[in-house]
């Protein structure tokens, strides 16, 4: 049965632990460096740490998805987040970068339960009207632990080593297990196996591939520039770190402002033309970049942190709907389809951070960066600005 408005003791834990999830990548970041001198290892062998806990986050999505029938939302978190402590406590104590490497990749395998069940909790449980609100507040908690988690962590490793990212990842998680457990439910409202189709039945439904593709592709956009940005700003433009901090700044503060109007957006002017109106301010926004960088002269810094604002604040509003309408599938579905967008969110950023890689530091210019990004941008908003499922959600909010 569905709740009449968005509950914040269901939204509010199922983000902290979503945070918590995501923490153990960012919080552990700024430690490399001292895990590196800690232990006497080679830097390939402390970025591996890295590398294990993603291919781990990502692998597992599928394995998330298909147990949320089988044990429930309620079970799912509870493994994943007991799964998260014991395997934070064990890379706290690793005798030796072997043993830390396979408790990183559980680590991520842990991680990656809250980033299946926490949306698909959000999408079954709410009312329709609501839903796209509980996801924009999710949202919102991915953009700031990105920015704010390696902050945390430097501040940290001046009181502790790297092992105490570990210690506080394990403190974290313990306290929220109680939490979420309480609020998550046992079973999925109106799951019913027998529509249950497996992902050959989700791979299968137009719908979810236009819309998982366009949200992947705006996404893969995103973290193109964002692993571009170092080498954009410091090399092309001869700019510094600070730089890069304060387009970090910007670029969160517009995405929490655009996640804070998405939900009413939604409903007064329907998921279509919401999504669309995403993709235009995006879609303008880097053809103006990529115009000014094709130009010849010095791209200025002001040109490349519009852009990024207007980026961050038009994925804020078109996101939530497009991940909500994406999930518009029968509850036996519903687990699986989370765990598929996600594994394509994180393929995309994967591809497009190779595709443009070749050309920094080579080029001496923005144009490749913003053509990349222009590209799949425009592909994101071809697969939906005509689209049966989103005309409905349309006449849905129209005559409500």
């Amino acid at each position: 049965m569905q709740s009449p408005s968005p509950s914040i003791r269901t939204i509010l834990p199922l983000a902290f632990v979503t945070g918590v999830s995501m923490a153990a990548m960012d919080l552990y970041l700024p430690a490399v460096p001292a895990l590196q001198a800690g232990m006497g290892i080679s830097v390939p062998l402390a970025q591996a740490t890295v590398a294990v806990y993603l291919a781990g986050l990502a692998g597992a999505q599928l394995l998330w998805g298909e147990l949320l029938n089988r044990l429930g939302p309620r079970r799912c978190i509870e493994v994943g987040l007991l799964l998260l402590v014991l395997t934070s406590l064990g890379c706290a104590l690793a005798p030796n970068i072997e043993t830390l490497l396979v408790l990183r990749l559980l680590q991520g395998v842990s991680a990656a339960a809250a980033t299946v069940v926490a949306p698909t909790v959000v999408r079954a449980t709410l009312a329709d009207a609501d839903v796209v609100r509980g996801i924009a507040a999710i949202s919102m908690v991915e953009a700031i632990v990105p920015a704010a988690g390696p902050v945390l962590g430097a501040l940290m490793l001046r009181v502790t080593d790297w092992r105490g990212t570990f210690w506080v990842l394990a403190a974290l998680a313990l306290l929220l297990l109680p939490w979420v457990v309480k609020i998550a439910p046992r079973k999925l409202p109106g799951l019913n196996l027998e529509h249950d189709a497996g992902y050959f039945g989700i791979l299968c439904n137009r719908s979810y591939l236009r819309l998982a593709g366009s949200h992947a592709l705006c996404i893969g956009a995103l973290l193109t520039f964002l692993a571009s940005a170092p080498q954009l700003l410091q090399h092309t433009l001869g700019l510094g770190t600070a730089a890069f901090a304060l387009l970090q700044v910007l670029g969160v503060g517009s995405f929490m402002l655009g996640a804070s109007q998405s939900g009413r957006l939604a409903a007064r002017l329907g998921h279509a033309r919401v999504v669309r109106l995403g993709s235009v301010v995006q879609l303008v926004a880097c053809a103006l970049a990529l115009l000014a960088a094709w130009s010849g002269a010095q791209l200025p810094y002001a040109a490349v942190a519009a852009y990024w604002m207007c980026f961050c604040g038009a994925l804020a509003i078109r996101g939530p709907a497009t991940f909500v309408d994406a999930l518009a599938v029968p509850p036996a579905q519903m687990g699986r389809a989370t765990a598929l967008l996600v594994l394509a969110l994180l393929a995309a950023g994967a591809v497009g951070t190779q595709l443009v890689a070749p050309f920094l530091g080579h080029v001496d210019s923005a144009v490749p960066v913003f053509a990349g990004v222009l590209i799949q941008l425009l592909v994101s908003a071809v697969l939906v600005w005509r689209y049966p499922a989103l005309r409905q959600a349309d006449a849905a909010a129209s005559s409500a």
